[in-house]
Formats: structure tokens, C-alpha cells, sequence
């Protein structure tokens, strides 16, 4: 009963940090009762109960009325936690997708243990050390691949040709690159890809920026792409901002509940450069960190935000060590950015009636104003100056994304050519496609298209109206001819699914890189900052508006 009266104790933190403003009796009350009852349970309950899993419930019962990022971390769990939060990474340096619940490289970081290993995207991995993976959640293949540094593991692999091998690669500490890409566009345009904000983000945005100037005295703009950035340490955005923006300049605040927690962050050191036009490109996967860097950029006028609306995460987390090793990370203050909004779109404090978060109604938002007094809103993220919707696919692209055609044809190719030009140059040609038009009739590919879908409702209708029979022969003639018209769609669609296998090929010879710099030449996202840039004007026109 010591460790139950030790857990309530960590219980009671956890209320207290989640209940001010309730008083001290109501606390008092409130734990006096859950105390009795979870005696009672354990010592009159007529089946054997663990103490440790009925307290667990209690514990994510209540934290998930709170946001996602309040979590309790058990004594198992404090070690998975660190590594996961670890600004080094310890591994073989591989990304893995379950393709049909099987393990599958898809990704390798150049010159990390597995690379040099000989591996390659598309190996499946049907083993590691031994054990098979057949049936593993990708949770549980993770934590195989995990080891300290030095330590060794053994793949067992079925390359793309069907063969088995077993690999022994030894584990390494590395850091994620931030900066996976940089380089010119045009003559007078330069683009950085900042993936994360990892430590030295600052710096690596820095180096690429005066490398791109040093290299290219014509360099006249600046692309910053944040497109599907989940964001990182808070002090790097901070030094982002601060490569842009006078020194001293407020960047971030952070208030909760504890007044003297409440923080605030300036830019600290001189600029690199405070004038060149800047395009920053956000999706709605550009998050925390992210949001900081583009809204600040916003909020001081320095650029123009073009893309979509980013993802709205404002929240901010530490963590506190509890009794028996255990810890909690507990949101305890919002980012507010210089125009004074907060840039978080969830209101976990209300819900639905099915208990589903809402997000903030615009009839809540309120209207802030930048440097150069243009109106921007809060409770949302961040909205951009230049809304671009995200491209969709063609029903038959996406069919054969999704069933992994267009990643294993990247597999097949690569294990056929030794090598190929760079990736401004390599184009696929015709004899390609139609190996890869005879490699997808090889797998039998089908899918459904919203015709199909049309189609199965008039005959799940007509079937209850009692109409099937009669239109039954018009019906599935109709039906012979979607079929036929349907064999035709991926010769059809030769374009673009020229773009995304050139893009997957890349990738298999010039990692993530190549692939970034392929994309690039096709991108209209790219292709609308390079358009906005180029006439001064109306980019200037964006950033004085009053609208």
C-alpha cells in the first residue's frame, strides 16, 4: 500500500497542475475519495485486481481530458521517452513503412551504418536478430531496430529480386539533418528546405543562406520551404528568425497559468540579412516551431507566407519527475507571437458532446494587426497571404501510391541501373513507361474510382426499388465498358506518373537530397514563389495591404 500512497501522491501533483482555482478543500475532498475507493476496489473486488493497471486507467482516463501532449510516463517508459527526446539519435540510420504488414525500408541517411551496409529502399526486413517480424506493429519493429551505440543487429532481408540475405550493421549516434537541401532555382533565386528543428538548425539555415549568397552574387530571393515541418527546439526558431530580423526584436512569448513561468524571447544577435524579398512555403503539417518562424516573419512584414493554413500547435510542455522513477510532461503555457495572437487552433478545454476536441470557431477569433498594421487572426495557425490548395492526384495515381506500385517500380529500376544523370537531368523515358505499364498488368492492378462507387449505389438502389432486373443488361454493359475505358488510365495519366517515379528514383540514387531537388522542377507551390518574387510589386502590394 507504500507505492499506492506514493502514486496517489504523484496523482495529487498532476490534479494540482491540471485544477487550479479549485480550493485546497475541494482538492483535499476530491483525493480523499478517489483514495477510499481505490482501496476498496483492490481489497473487496471479487476478482484479483493490479493495483498498477487500475491505476494506469485512473491516470490516462483523466489525462486525456486534457490535450494530446500531457502525457504520464511510466518507470518502463522513462528510457523509450529519453531516446525519443534525445537531441542524438542512436541506429542504422533507415526509415521503415508496413507495406500489407511487412517491414519496408523505405529511406536511408547517406553514409549511416545501413547505407554503407549495402542496403536499399525496398529491402523487407523478415527478421531482426533472428526474430521474425511477421505480424510486429511498427511500434514494435522500432523499438527492435533501437540500441545503444556500438551495439550490433542483424537483418534478415528479401531484396527486390526475391532473395534472402542476412545483414549485421552496428549502431551509431547521429544527429537528423535539418537542412536535407539548398540550392539555386534561377539565377537570382535560392530555396532552403528546413525539415526540422533539431540543435544547430539556426546554423545550418545560416551556412546554406551564406553559401547560396557566396556562390551566387546574382542571389536576389529567398524560398524558406516548411512544408511539413512538425518543428523542434524553440530556441532555433529563434535564431531563425533572428538570421532575418533586427537584432533585440521580440520573436515568442510563452504565459500559462504560473505567472513566473511566463517567458519571452528576442532576437539576441545581429542579422545576416534584414532586406532580400523572402517566400516562406507552409502546409498544413507546418507545426509549433514552424509556426513561430512564419508568423514571425508575418507579424514583422519581412516576407510573404504562401501555401496553406499551418497546423495550429501554440503549446508548450515540461516535464516533472514524480515518485518511483516516474515523470509527467504536462502542457503548461501557449505561444504568443509578436502581433500578440496565439497560434493554437484547438480548444482542448471544450468538447463535443462526443467528446471530440473543437477547434476555434472564427466567431472567436480576434483581429491583431503587424508592424505595417495588416490585420492577421489568432486561434487558428497561420494563415498565409497567398492561399495555395494542395494538389490532388488522379484517382489512379493515388491508387497506385497507395498500393505501393510507383515505390516498388522505384525498387525494381534501381536494382536494373547501376546509375543514372543528376537529378536536374534524369528524365524517364518512353521504354520506361511502358515497363512500368507492363510492370503494373503484371499485379493484377484495380482500383475504384468514384464512377465505381456510382455504379454500386444505382445497383444497391435499384435493387431495393425492385429496378435491377430490368436495367440488369444496360447495367452491366455499362459497367464492361468502365472497365475497358479504366485499363486505359495509366497511359493516360503518363505525366504525372512520370513526375512521381522520376521523384521515387531519384531518391534511390541521391537520397532525400536528390529527391527534393527533382520534385522541385515540378513543384507549383515552387512555381508560385518563383512567379511572386519575380514581380516586386505585387509582392510588395502583400505586404502593405490593409485588408
Amino acid at each position: 500500500m507504500k507505492k499506492i500512497a506514493s502514486i496517489i501522491a504523484g496523482l495529487t501533483l498532476i490534479v494540482v497542475l491540471t485544477s487550479a482555482g479549485n480550493s485546497f478543500f475541494e482538492l483535499s475532498k476530491q483525493l480523499d475519495i478517489f483514495g477510499a475507493l481505490f482501496k476498496e476496489i483492490n481489497n473487496v473486488y471479487v476478482d484479483e485486481t493490479e493495483p498498477s493497471k487500475l491505476m494506469r486507467a485512473c491516470l490516462d482516463g483523466m489525462l486525456k481530458q486534457l490535450d494530446p501532449y500531457t502525457n504520464y510516463y511510466s518507470e518502463s517508459q522513462i528510457e523509450n521517452s529519453r531516446i525519443q527526446n534525445s537531441e542524438k539519435l542512436t541506429g542504422i540510420g533507415i526509415y521503415f513503412e508496413l507495406f500489407d504488414k511487412t517491414p519496408v525500408i523505405t529511406d536511408l541517411i547517406k553514409d549511416l551504418p545501413a547505407d554503407k551496409a549495402g542496403i536499399v529502399s525496398g529491402d523487407k526486413m523478415i527478421a531482426i536478430d533472428g526474430k521474425s517480424t511477421a505480424g510486429k506493429s511498427f511500434d514494435d519493429v522500432s523499438k527492435a531496430l533501437k540500441g545503444e551505440a556500438g551495439t550490433t543487429i542483424a537483418l534478415t532481408l528479401q531484396r527486390v529480386n526475391g532473395k534472402t540475405e542476412e545483414v549485421t550493421v552496428k549502431r551509431q549516434e547521429f544527429h537528423e539533418t535539418n537542412v536535407p537541401f539548398f540550392g539555386m532555382l534561377n539565377k537570382e533565386t535560392g530555396l532552403i528546405n528546413l525539415k526540422i528543428f533539431n540543435p544547430d538548425a539556426g546554423k545550418d539555415v545560416k551556412d546554406a543562406f551564406q553559401s547560396l549568397k557566396k556562390e551566387n552574387p546574382g542571389m536576389k530571393s529567398l524560398i524558406i520551404d516548411l512544408r511539413g515541418n512538425p518543428g523542434g527546439l524553440l530556441n532555433e526558431a529563434v535564431n531563425i528568425v533572428n538570421l532575418f530580423v533586427e537584432k533585440n526584436k521580440l520573436v515568442v512569448t510563452t504565459k500559462g497559468k504560473v505567472a513566473e513561468w511566463n517567458s519571452t524571447f528576442k532576437t539576441l544577435n545581429d542579422p545576416v540579412d534584414t532586406k532580400i524579398p523572402i517566400v516562406v512555403i507552409t502546409d498544413n503539417k507546418s507545426a509549433s516551431a514552424s509556426e513561430i518562424v512564419s508568423g514571425c516573419i508575418q507579424d514583422y512584414d519581412r516576407g510573404v507566407i504562401l501555401g496553406q493554413k499551418t497546423y495550429g500547435k501554440g503549446l508548450v510542455q515540461v516535464t516533472k519527475n514524480l515518485s518511483y522513477g516516474t515523470m509527467l510532461k504536462v502542457t503548461t503555457a501557449k505561444y504568443y507571437i509578436p502581433s500578440g495572437r496565439c497560434i493554437q487552433a484547438i480548444n482542448y478545454a471544450e468538447r463535443n458532446a462526443d467528446g471530440s476536441v473543437k477547434k476555434i470557431p472564427d466567431s472567436l477569433k480576434h483581429e491583431f494587426r503587424t508592424a505595417g498594421n495588416r490585420k492577421v487572426f489568432d486561434g487558428g495557425g497561420i494563415d498565409p497571404d497567398v492561399l495555395i490548395e494542395k494538389p490532388e492526384h488522379s484517382p489512379v495515381v493515388d491508387a497506385l501510391a497507395k498500393q505501393h506500385l510507383l515505390f516498388d517500380f522505384a525498387s525494381l529500376y534501381r536494382s536494373k541501373h547501376e546509375s543514372i544523370e543528376d537529378p536536374d537531368k534524369f528524365k524517364l523515358s518512353d521504354k520506361d513507361f511502358e515497363e512500368f505499364v507492363a510492370f503494373v498488368q503484371s499485379k493484377n492492378f484495380t482500383y475504384t474510382s468514384a464512377t465505381d462507387k456510382l455504379f454500386a449505389k444505382l445497383k444497391e438502389t435499384t435493387s431495393e426499388e425492385k429496378y435491377y432486373d430490368a436495367i440488369k443488361p444496360a447495367y452491366e454493359e455499362s459497367l464492361a465498358s468502365l472497365s475497358k475505358a479504366k485499363q486505359k488510365d495509366v497511359i493516360a495519366n503518363k505525366a504525372e506518373i512520370c513526375t512521381l517515379l522520376e521523384n521515387e528514383i531519384c531518391n534511390r540514387y541521391f537520397y532525400i537530397h536528390g529527391k527534393i531537388e527533382k520534385s522541385l522542377q515540378s513543384d507549383p507551390w515552387v512555381k508560385k514563389a518563383l512567379q511572386l518574387l519575380a514581380n516586386p510589386k505585387e509582392y510588395n502590394e502583400l505586404l502593405t495591404s490593409k485588408k
